[in-house]
């Protein structure tokens, strides 16, 4: 574990040498024998980790290097923390910047020698106390970045619920049949740890027959530190907007009485995950009223007397375990994907692997994704080491040999994992951008920060560490950390003080990252901020109902890279609630600031001081004031409403830019935004000092690289003299006044696959949009229609899956036999009458 920490200062170490270097002159020296010392011991620790020879000398040992590297980061953050601030003095202060600057090179040269004796130290404790032989690993040491082999993978990776299709469907008939009796009828999904009672309550509570059956659908998970109360007021507001405060004053019979009101004469599908509670289901059953016909309750429980502790209203579904025929074939599929030729011996390893996991589907999946990253030659010592430490396989023992088998990188994002609340729905595109700004994603000359990052998520796909909750195109959007895996990353960050989830009875005064789920009091940031090595905070969950807005004035982290207050209201000294606390002025080295839905309206003047700021998230806040970030030349993803003028100056980084007024947009410098990918214009209420400005394609011709747009505003013009081709724009959404499209839309962009218009036509869009010969969506949403008649040819369409129109007034739609081969979807809503359908037969299905 230690390894993948030291390797990442090591990283860091390279960085400052290029990046910084005249600020190093006198200690460049000292600084490459620190790191080439730290790198032989990085390698040395891996070899122990492969070997699994660690004893407890060992785990002393690594201590003492882990502690190392640690003040090495502290040592190079602090000392250009100081620079950064003197660059910012101004007049006679910047006097004193020249005997500083050498009292500072005189520290971090007495600190680097420091940390140079206690590293050589280190290194001869090994042989004192005959932890290991280091020299030999000396030769293996190597400066250089060894990027795991990237794998072709299949384009579905998502596991399926192998062995419970026939529960599934037992289940999904009780569901959805009417038993003829008008009380609720509750199902209780029952099995130990590890059989897919969450996966098999989430596909039934995911199907689409179910999404249409029921008129309210909630999804709870019962955390362990969730009591009844808590159960009962998640359900409330999922299902409607109620004051939190409100909810916190009730007793739990007036909760139960409420949410017996809200649902009553409504038919809803209420699943409750992980109940351990007999008093929990008591209580349920009070407040979910039986008086209407069809609404149904699934609960998921490892506790007999909860599962079974129940009346005629229940049905109790016992989970079996895989058969040896099931578990193998699961087995199989995944493990020998990338080998050729699968022998006898090999076959035998792994059927005697597979009949120790004990039908349990979590642990063979884990095993067939660590094993499909192995050798043919290594199967025989993985199976060794599992079966000397146990008769059955645990899983836990698998996920230790996963991480073993990580490269530094990837323990890093998978350790990181660990921040993130229960059942949490994890978008992967946040992700990415934490990990970038962590510094755990290093530059590749093929791709960028953000593809390397995702390529790491999608490894852990690949070895069913982590489960996948969608995929558009192919793409994966988000996902959730099975509760087995999430308490593995959690003990693993705490060992290496890599992140601490906080609590009010365990606290850490020395981890560098901090998460909190539920805000305990208005003055948490100010009374536990005593951390002076965190890198990171992270805020996830929600405040407590009766806190109001939360103090920060003493949030003085001044090494910190991220911080994610997203969902809080701030105290501001000398500003109006609706700004920014002036204390993160003071943060430099942010990389990372989360201020999503916090009501700030306006980023004060300081925010030029965080010079190297990627990401700043400010979704779901207005800024109708001019917004300056001209000095933020770091700057990748910007995500607001910024109604007034935006001020970017090198925008050479910027990738997201979500989103901006077409005034705004008017205004910036399109040729310095060459690298941006993701783009929403919006025309929103003009102000006082703004005039109308008209869009049209060639304002965005320049974006070469370009892969979403999506533009709203009242009029937008596709039309234009000189040829434009977007050449990687994959989604398109206009929301305005089009009126004609471009007969060579194909040609404009080639490569578009979701097309959604909202807009008024004057003619027929069918002969233009189906010759996009990529596109698998296509919306016409509210679209006025004045023609009778639209039409799709025989060779229209090619891979289009799903159709949808929602039109005003529409006589007739007709679509030969041969068109849209693909197509599993087709929606048509036409809001004056009815429209006369001649289409295909196969197609009727899916209307």
């Amino acid at each position: 574990m230690v390894d993948a920490i030291t390797e990442f200062v090591v990283g860091k170490i390279d960085n400052y040498l290029i990046e910084e270097a005249p600020m190093l002159i006198g200690v460049k020296d000292d600084l490459e024998e620190l790191k080439t010392e730290l790198t032989c011991i990085q390698v040395y620790l891996k070899n122990v980790e492969v070997c699994d020879k660690e004893d407890e000398v060992s785990k002393e040992w690594t201590k003492l290097v882990l502690d190392i590297a640690y003040d090495v980061e502290d040592v190079l953050d602090t000392y250009f923390l100081k620079l950064e601030k003197r660059l910012h003095r101004l007049g006679l202060m910047r006097l004193t910047n020249i005997i500083s600057d050498k009292k500072d090179a005189y520290n971090i040269l007495d600190d680097i020698k420091t940390l140079k004796r206690r590293t050589l130290d280190v290194t001869r404790k090994l042989e004192m106390y005959g932890i290991g032989n280091f020299n030999e690993h000396r030769v293996v040491a190597s400066t250089s970045r060894v990027r795991e082999v990237r794998r072709a993978r299949s384009d579905d990776q998502e596991e399926r619920v192998v062995g419970l299709a026939d529960d599934a469907k037992v289940l999904l008939t009780k569901l959805l049949d009417d038993d003829g009796d008008n009380k609720t009828y509750m199902i209780s999904i029952f099995g130990m740890e590890g059989l897919g009672k969450t996966s098999l309550a989430r596909k039934l509570f995911n199907s689409s027959d179910v999404k249409e059956s029921f008129e309210y659908r909630v999804w709870t998970n019962v955390s362990g530190e969730c009591n009844t109360r808590d159960i009962l007021m998640r359900i409330i507001s999922s299902l409607e907007e109620t004051s939190e405060g409100e909810l916190e004053k009730m007793a739990q019979q007036e909760l139960e009485v409420y949410l017996h009101d809200i649902l009553q004469e409504k038919r809803y599908l209420v699943v409750v995950d992980d109940i351990w509670e007999s008093e929990a289901l008591e209580s349920l059953k009070r407040a979910l009223p039986c008086s209407y016909q069809g609404s149904r309750v699934i609960i998921t429980t490892s506790i007999r007397v909860v599962a079974e502790g129940t009346d005629k209203r229940v049905y109790t579904h016992n989970i079996r375990f895989l058969t040896f025929k099931e578990s193998w074939n699961l087995f199989e599929k995944k493990a020998f994907r990338y080998i050729l030729k699968v022998d006898q011996e090999l076959q035998k390893i792994g059927k005697e692997m597979v009949q120790k996991c004990g039908g349990l589907p979590r642990t063979t999946v884990v095993l067939a994704g660590l094993m499909s990253r192995k050798k043919p030659n290594e199967w025989n010592d993985v199976w060794s080491s599992l079966r000397v430490k146990d008769d059955n396989i645990h899983v836990s023992s698998l996920f230790d040999l996963s991480f073993k088998d990580m490269g530094h990188e990837l323990k890093l994002c998978f350790l990181y994992l660990s921040v993130f609340p229960e059942d949490y729905e994890v978008d992967v595109e946040k992700l990415i951008q934490l990990l970038v700004a962590e510094g755990f994603i290093q530059e590749d000359k093929e791709m960028t920060m953000e593809d390397v990052a995702r390529y790491y998520i999608e490894d852990l796909v690949d070895i069913s560490l982590v489960e996948v909750v969608k995929r558009k195109k192919g793409k994966l959007m988000s996902f959730r950390i099975h509760d087995l895996v999430r308490e593995f990353t959690i003990k693993k960050s705490k060992e290496l003080n890599f992140v601490n989830v906080y609590d009010e009875q365990h606290s850490s005064t020395t981890s560098r990252r901090e998460v909190v789920h539920h805000l305990m009091d208005d003055n948490y940031l100010c009374d536990r901020r005593v951390n002076t090595q965190m890198r990171s905070f992270l805020f996830f969950g929600k405040r407590r109902s009766d806190i109001t807005y939360v103090e920060t004035i003493t949030l003085k982290l001044k090494l910190l890279r991220v911080l994610n207050l997203g969902g809080l209201h701030f105290i501001c000294q000398g500003y109006s609630p609706w700004s920014l606390p002036d204390v993160i002025g003071g943060l430099v080295h942010l990389r990372y600031l989360g201020i999503a839905d916090t009501v700030v309206n306006n980023l004060p003047d300081f925010i030029s001081n965080l010079r190297f700021l990627q990401t700043l998230d400010a979704s779901g806040n207005s800024f109708e004031r001019m917004t300056d970030l001209s000095k933020l030349t770091s700057l990748r993803h910007l995500t607001g409403r910024f109604i007034g003028e935006l001020l970017i100056s090198d925008a050479v980084n910027l990738q997201t830019l979500r989103s901006i007024s077409s005034y705004s947009w008017s205004k910036l410098k399109h040729e310095l935004l060459i690298n941006l990918r993701d783009l929403e214009i919006y025309e929103f209420h003009i102000l006082n000092d703004q005039i109308k400005v008209p869009l049209d394609l060639v304002s965005l011709s320049k974006l070469k690289n370009l892969r979403v747009l999506k533009i709203e505003v009242v009029s937008f013009s596709l039309f234009f003299e000189e040829t434009v081709r977007f050449e990687l724009l994959v989604k398109l959404t206009l929301h305005c006044d089009v009126r004609r499209l471009p007969r060579d839309m194909d040609l404009i962009f080639p490569s578009l696959e979701s097309l959604t218009l909202v807009t008024n036509l004057q003619e027929d869009p069918m002969p233009t949009l189906q010759k996009l010969q990529r596109l698998e969506n296509l919306v016409l949403y509210s679209c006025v229609y004045p023609g009778a008649k639209m039409f799709i040819n025989a060779q229209g369409f090619c891979r289009l899956r799903k159709l949808k129109v929602i039109i005003t007034r529409l006589d007739e739609l007709e679509i030969e036999e041969e068109a849209m081969p693909c197509l599993m979807k087709l929606k048509l809503d036409n809001k004056d009458g009815a429209t006369k359908l001649r289409i295909p037969d196969r197609m009727r299905a899916f209307v």
